[in-house]
């Protein structure tokens, strides 16, 4: 196994110029077992959808650590400026990402390289689409309940008007938020009105193998983040009040910090990737 798989949504947005493909990624928790050439033919594997941008949701790296580690981390920016010069790369901050003021100087020397652009609790505009990337804080991730916080997700939200209210009125817009979790609450949803789409990674497919989805139905996995047990909302998409939500299965599914024995294990799954197309009128033929 541990193919490429796709999943293709068409997502209809009035105020979209032209069509748009988004290829859709997260998760892939680069470390020192990750090997070149599954990165060369995951670019392969992404640009043959020509898509117009790439987005990932967060936790590019593993740890932080791995990019002080020049030989080994060449062969991601490789990947990424390789990328970059076939499509536009819209990147947002997981948790696995960063851990202190000094680990976001990777991430910011990315932000410099052409059509890449980091997305921390920034936006990125154009022409025909507006993005804007959320990173969350490891207390938000990492606080004494042991579990993701509501109320400082929507303290976050308050925090940065900058990138929830006052949108652009005529672009699609697209949300980057690495966790899922909290995202189908209704108060935390309110605070995110003016968004169109949201993309999100973190939940790993909640580590359901696609044998078992007709056990694991919906957006029930089997594990989540903390080792949770049966997590509601772990995969696949949501839409609720206008907003489409979409969880990308991962590139990764065990890291190498999930122990040796869990990340010789990943032949098991395959390697998730969203195909996404914006389109302004229905009718149109929605075929791969």
């Amino acid at each position: 196994m541990n193919r490429f798989v796709t999943t293709t949504d068409v997502i209809y947005n009035k105020y979209i110029k032209k069509d748009i493909t988004i290829a859709h990624i997260s998760d892939i928790h680069f470390n020192t077992h990750t090997k070149k050439t599954m990165l060369d033919k995951m670019r392969a594997y992404l640009l043959a959808m020509k898509p117009d941008y790439l987005m990932i949701t967060g936790d590019t790296v593993d740890v932080p650590r791995i990019t002080n580690n020049k030989e080994k981390i060449k062969e991601l920016v490789t990947f990424l400026t390789e990328t970059a010069k076939k499509t536009k790369i819209l990147i947002s901050i997981g948790n696995h990402d960063v851990m202190t003021d000094e680990s976001f100087r990777f991430f910011r020397e990315l932000d410099q390289l052409d059509n890449i652009y980091v997305l921390d609790n920034k936006s990125y505009q154009d022409e025909n689409i507006y993005v804007a990337g959320f990173t969350l804080s490891n207390d938000y991730y990492y606080n004494i309940t042991g579990s993701e916080s509501k109320e400082l997700l929507i303290e976050y939200f308050d925090n940065h008007h900058n990138i929830i209210n006052n949108l652009p009125k005529n672009l699609p817009k697209v949300a980057l938020i690495h966790s899922p979790i909290k995202l189908a609450d209704d108060e935390v949803l309110a605070k995110l009105k003016e968004y169109d789409l949201i993309l999100c990674g973190h939940m790993h497919n909640g580590l359901v193998p696609r044998w078992l989805y007709f056990i694991f139905k919906g957006n029930l996995g089997l594990i989540g983040p903390n080792n949770r047990f049966f997590p509601k909302i772990a995969k696949g998409k949501i839409e609720k009040y206008g907003l489409t939500i979409i969880i990308n299965g991962a590139i990764t599914k065990f890291s190498k910090q999930a122990g040796v024995f869990f990340s010789k294990i990943n032949f098991i799954y395959n390697k998730s990737v969203n195909k996404i197309i914006i389109r302004k009128k229905r009718g149109i033929d929605d075929e791969n």
